[in-house]
């Protein structure tokens, strides 16, 4: 039966396949593993005859291909494969390719697996799992093991191909010739077979077959060994670049600064190590977890080895899930904060028995998350809580976190690319250095080694060796900063990102508002009247009759447990079950005998009330049969309930009074709905329906029932309002958010309604400003959009169609104007004053039938509502394709994705679910913002001043050694180490110490391009500067009588007055540099404020001017200087060095930051320039006051934009 040919065709069969031909053709696949990523996939085989010829060269020039290879492991695989069919190759190329920008490559070993050979799980360790005795095969179905793909098909094969993608399987599909990732045995399953998955435990032949397939049930984070990690620091390109630094300098015996950059080396890869070996073992500590568990049948297995399809019997007292399981009996009370953020308790139950496909998403409220805690069970009888596995390892929800850690979205920050760059830039100046060397001491007919080691030398100080670690001590320092105000960061980088932010998201429940909720009353449909209306509101819910069906179902329609005799759960429930004054039991037996069915939760009023039933006064006690939990894409949350003495089920439905009306018979949906939820939603708050219908069915039917069919035909009750508050924080926060330019928009699950008034309350919308309120209308076509605007909330304009062109003349805003109009963009008169909001669904229809339209929509954007995860993270993903840097606010619940996708993501939960965001704050409210933007700000400006500083350092040490190479001499070896330690290491220290600016944010963001006009300007001013004042030094002693030039006498012979003249007019221009490179206000306080810099720099300077003036001859002889005879030489070098400060300064703080930075007194082709290359200032451009009230426009882009817009959001 094994090797019968039936059992080795593919489960499913397809219309058209591919011939042997055709097969043979295909080399290039595209995959979707990840939505975020373009990615293709390449098959290579490996050619003897190249593997040998690269190993020979290699061989031959001292092993620097294999040195290129490991910076780029795709050469080697070009150099030693040839490109071929799947069907040939042993080896894959998976390139990717985020937003259009980044590529990453990724080379995998192709395995060829047999499904019976699993001598590879034995090996590790589960020979007590299958090595025993073989159980009885009943049946082919006992070996039945098809692959389940990610499309929802099966394959089921004796022998397949795979490849292992960032810890995902990818199974080759023969028959269409794709590579399909390997998915769980719920993927195009329904409901119905999952319980029938779990008829029966699987028997430990098939259990072999199945973990063969999906390997061990483990989140294995891998820790590399300390010698590991030294050895692939030790080859970053940098360190390979300072051992042939070293390599030049004990060449030319500069040993004392060999030993200053050994140190300096040794101490940032040890730094750099730890810290790495910490981060690995902290995340390893975090997510790996192993356990026994117990499968059904009464076996107990390494958690290990669990595979799809195992039944776990779940204890009564609760654990912790290391897979993805369904829940097939009983239910579970579980902790999901790992996941969600929030530690409420959370009840799980039973997946139902129904033939409808089975939805993760959908069926959430019946799946146990790997890496959350069961707290309790609840059993029915004596039949355990089970659970059949759906998932394990990295295909779970806790995998596809770690992950997201283990893989994060490659940041494409212009600071990070522009510092790449500019190094080449130095590369080539040293390479322009080398030639000026060789020329030079070529024709002093020089020794050829004496030129290559001046050559070479030259090199080596143009790339300066301190410069990495000059530019993490500024952001370390912030992040300190930040922790010391209760922000925890987890990935440095980010930081500098964070400086950069302009438009910033923000959730709404539990962000700008308080997580609790409080009861403000309840709203009940009069029936005495036909139509029904919603009459007067009622304050306290506890004066309600108890038999009204409106406070009943506020009673049983919830999730809430008891926890030691405590009520836990979610607040908005616990709140609305309070206001009721009912009680909540769980009898520890089961009270079959009063509903007929089990009935593990029983609500009833703390009063005495009774019912009459048939002539008979029965208490009125209402047992909870059946739970649908709320899921955010339905909208709404339901229970089956009975009460007792009667044999009807009633359904209570709770949800969005949007969503709920359109379930509910229209004959009772109040007339006065619209005009009630309005005035309550505008008024800031969270409004709640309530529905209800008697069903005659008993509790096996109702089992077997769709939830669709039974939350149908409901009767609308009325509605409950709940109050919720601002954070004192939030209106103070946003006011300064949006007084500094920055686009703020709201993002929530909330009412459209409360969320405006929300926003308004805080700020957001401001007062007199046009509300657009964009929605949808469903006919029988397409979707069709349309604008409807409101100003004080009466409506101006009328109703306008949603064109699908938008033309209009250039308004100017986008462009370059001064200063003080540009930063007062928000509130200029010309400024379009409006805002633009909308729902999910308005949202859905937008980028399904009006892409186009996206960009200009959300550049208005404000208020985005009823938005689920996937849209939240749509839609920061579309503000980044608009060219803002983006940073997103959250609790947690439900904004991992959009804080992954954010360029900087900050959490105010601390639990498991802050790994999603760089930023943790302990103090759960918006101040963090601010705070992070100050920080990241001032980090950023730390950045630019330390590089500037750095790259100022090597080039003006360049030009020294290039004026004195001229003279046939150089600095001397103690000259280089009082340099490159006592003055710009210390300096570099000290320089990121200087802290944010207290003050209100700046209007504009700092500049994140180092090769712009600006940096390249200050730079290359200061250069010129300090090159006239090293020259006029050298031609002040020129005019000495006494003066004679130095004539070569040597490799050594370097003390001569050229010497001195040059050094000593370059020292002070190092101390120059720091000062005029430290820019204070408006991002940093000013330099003055860092007292160890200055002090520092008072120090230095003392010390530079006892050296220049009359050091004594142990220190001159230290630094083999050769004195002038006369002191006047020594005066005007001070007088030099003086001048050449103020000139610098003014030439700093007032050109560069306030003409050109402050007042953008720069070409107007370049600020055209970036206009052009930003969509969001071409937008800007196009909009009047007057869109969308005639809507007859159209934004033009030129093609570089248009080819770059869109491509994160587009699907």
């Amino acid at each position: 039966m094994i090797g019968s040919d039936e059992e080795t065709q593919p489960l499913i069969e397809y219309s058209s396949i591919p011939s042997r031909e055709n097969l043979d053709d295909v080399i290039s696949i595209n995959i979707n593993t990840d939505p975020d990523f373009d990615q293709m996939v390449y098959g290579y085989r490996k050619c003897r005859w190249r593997v040998i010829l690269t190993y020979i060269l290699s061989i031959l020039t001292c092993g620097i291909p294999f040195l290129v290879f490991h910076w780029c492991p795709r050469f080697l695989l070009y150099v030693t494969s040839i490109r071929c069919c799947f069907q040939l190759a042993d080896q894959v190329l998976v390139i990717e390719t985020y937003q259009k920008k980044c590529k990453s490559y990724y080379i995998h070993k192709i395995i060829d697996k047999h499904i019976a050979d699993a001598s590879g799980l034995l090996n590790e360790g589960f020979e007590d799992e299958f090595g025993g005795e073989k159980g009885p095969i009943d049946s082919a179905d006992d070996l039945y093991t098809p692959l389940h793909l990610d499309d929802g098909t099966k394959l089921n094969v004796q022998q397949f191909r795979l490849f292992r993608h960032k810890k995902q399987y990818l199974i080759w599909d023969t028959a269409r010739a794709r590579w399909i990732r390997l998915a769980g045995v719920e993927r195009g399953a329904t409901c119905a077979q999952l319980h029938a998955l779990a008829a029966r435990p699987p028997c430990s032949e098939r259990r072999l077959r199945i973990l063969n397939i999906y390997g061990l049930n483990e989140i294995k984070v891998p820790v590399q060994t300390i010698m590991t990690l030294i050895l692939l620091e030790v080859f970053n390109p940098f360190y390979m670049f300072q051992i042939f630094t070293i390599a030049v300098w004990i060449a030319e015996r500069y040993y004392y600064y060999c030993i200053a950059i050994v140190l300096m080396s040794t101490f940032g890869v040890a730094t750099s190590v730890i810290q790495t070996k910490k981060n690995q073992e902290s995340l390893r500590a975090t997510v790996e977890a192993y356990a026994t568990v117990e499968l059904w049948g009464g076996r107990r297995v390494d958690s290990r080895a669990l595979c799809p399809g195992d039944v776990l019997v779940l204890p009564a007292h609760g654990c912790t899930m290391l897979c993805d399981a369904a829940l097939l009996t009983g239910s579970a009370i579980v902790n999901e904060s790992m996941l969600t953020g929030e530690s409420v308790p959370v009840t799980k139950t039973a997946l139902q028995r129904v033939d409808k496909e089975f939805n993760l998403k959908e069926h959430s409220s019946s799946v146990l998350f790997c890496g959350t805690k069961v707290i309790q069970t609840r059993y029915y009888s004596n039949e355990p809580v089970k659970a059949v596995v759906l998932r394990t390892g990295y295909n779970t929800c806790k995998g596809e976190l770690v992950r997201s850690i283990l893989y994060p979205v490659p940041a494409d920050f212009k600071f990070d690319r522009d510092s790449y760059k500019f190094i080449f830039i130095l590369a080539c100046i040293a390479l322009v250095g080398l030639g000026y060397t060789v020329a030079l001491k070529a024709a002093r007919s020089l020794t050829a080694g004496d030129i290559v080691l001046k050559a070479l030398d030259i090199i080596t100080i143009v790339v300066p060796p301190a410069l990495p670690a000059a530019m993490t001590v500024g952001k370390l320092y912030a992040v300190s900063r930040l922790k010391q105000a209760r922000i925890s960061c987890l990935n440095t980088r980010a930081v500098n990102v964070s400086g950069s932010l302009d438009c910033i998201c923000f959730d709404k429940t539990g962000t700008l508002t308080e997580d609790g909720l409080d009861m403000w009353g309840v709203v009940a449909v009069s029936s005495a009247v036909a139509p029904p209306i919603l009459g007067r509101p009622q304050r306290d819910p506890r004066q309600m009759n108890d038999l009204h069906d409106l406070k009943i179902g506020m009673a049983c329609c919830h999730s809430l447990t008891l926890l030691n005799g405590e009520l836990a759960g979610d607040p908005l429930d616990l709140k609305m079950f309070e206001s009721t004054g009912w009680r909540l039991e769980e009898p520890e037996v089961p009270e079959r005998d009063h509903y007929e069915m089990l009935t593990p939760t029983v609500v009833r009023p703390k009063r005495p009330a009774n019912i009459n039933v048939d002539d008979m006064h029965m208490p009125l006690e209402v047992g909870i049969v059946s739970q649908y939990q709320f899921v955010s894409t339905l909208q709404r949350s339901s229970v089956a309930v009975r009460l007792l003495g009667e044999d009807v089920v009633r359904v209570y439905c709770k949800g969005a009074p949007e969503m709920l009306r359109t379930l509910c018979r229209p004959d009772t949906v109040p007339t006065n709905l619209n005009e009630v939820l309005s005035s309550y939603a505008e008024k800031g708050y969270r409004v709640i329906a309530m529905s209800t219908r008697i069903m005659e069915v008993t509790f096996k039917q109702l089992q077997k029932m769709k939830r669709e069919d039974v939350e149908c035909d409901l009767e609308f009750l009325g509605l409950v309002i709940m109050e919720n508050r601002l954070k004192a924080a939030t209106t103070g926060i946003i006011q300064e958010l949006k007084e500094a330019n920055i686009h703020v928009v709201m993002i929530t699950g909330d009412n459209i309604h409360t969320a405006v008034s929300v926003a308004k309350e805080c700020g957001i919308l401001t007062s007199g400003e046009r509300v657009v309120h964009l929605n949808v209308e469903h006919g029988t076509g397409l979707p069709h959009l349309y604008c409807e605007s409101t100003v004080h909330g009466v409506g101006v304009g009328g109703r306008v169609s949603f064109e699908r062109s938008w033309r209009s003349v250039d308004s100017g805003h986008g462009s370059w104007r001064s200063a003080d109009a540009r930063a007062d963009a928000e509130s200029a008169p010309d400024e379009p004053r409006y805002k633009i909001v909308m729902t999910g669904d308005t949202w859905k229809a937008l980028r399904e039938q009006y892409p186009n339209a996206v960009g200009r929509v959300i550049e208005r954007g404000a208020v985005f509502a009823r938005m689920s995860p996937d849209q939240k993270q749509q839609l920061v993903l579309d503000y980044q394709a608009l060219g803002y840097y983006v940073g997103m606010c959250g609790d947690g619940a439900n904004d991992c994705g959009a804080l992954r996708a954010a360029h900087t993501g900050i959490s105010l939960s601390e639990l498991e679910s802050s790994v999603a965001a760089p930023f943790t704050s302990a103090q759960p409210d918006i101040v963090c913002v601010a705070r992070v933007l100050r920080e990241g700000r001032a980090a950023l400006s730390t950045s630019f001043g330390v590089f500037k500083f750095m790259i100022a350092y090597s080039l003006t040490e360049f030009f020294s050694v290039a004026f004195l190479y001229y003279f046939d001499a150089n600095l001397t070896d103690f000259e280089f180490l009082y340099i490159d330690v006592a003055l710009i290491v210390n300096f570099a220290f000290f320089f990121g110490m200087t802290q944010a600016h207290t003050g209100k944010l700046c209007k504009i963001p700092p500049l994140t391009s180092l090769l712009g006009i600006v940096p390249l300007v200050s730079i290359g001013g200061q250069m010129v500067l300090f090159a006239i004042a090293q020259y006029l030094a050298y031609l002040a002693l020129s005019y000495f009588p006494w003066y004679v030039r130095h004539t070569y006498a040597g490799a050594e012979a370097n003390m001569c007055w050229e010497n001195y003249a040059i050094f000593a007019t370059s020292m002070f221009q190092y101390i120059i540099m720091v000062i005029v490179f430290s820019h204070g206000s408006p991002y940093r306080r000013s330099v003055i404020t860092n007292k160890h810099l200055m002090i520092s720099v008072i120090i230095m300077t003392g010390l530079c001017l006892y050296i220049t003036i009359a050091p004594p001859d142990w220190l001159a002889d230290f630094f083999e200087l050769k004195m002038p005879k006369d002191r006047l030489l020594s005066y005007i070098i001070i007088a030099l060095a003086s001048f050449n400060f103020v000139l610098s300064l003014f030439f700093e703080r007032f050109i560069v930051e306030y003409l050109m930075e402050g007042k953008q007194m720069i070409p107007k082709f370049l600020k055209e320039r970036r206009v052009r290359k930003t969509p969001h200032m071409m937008v800007k451009r196009q909009l009047t006051g007057v869109d969308y009230l005639t809507c007859d426009s159209v934004v033009t882009f030129d093609e570089d934009t248009k080819n770059n817009m869109f491509v994160s959001g587009s699907e």
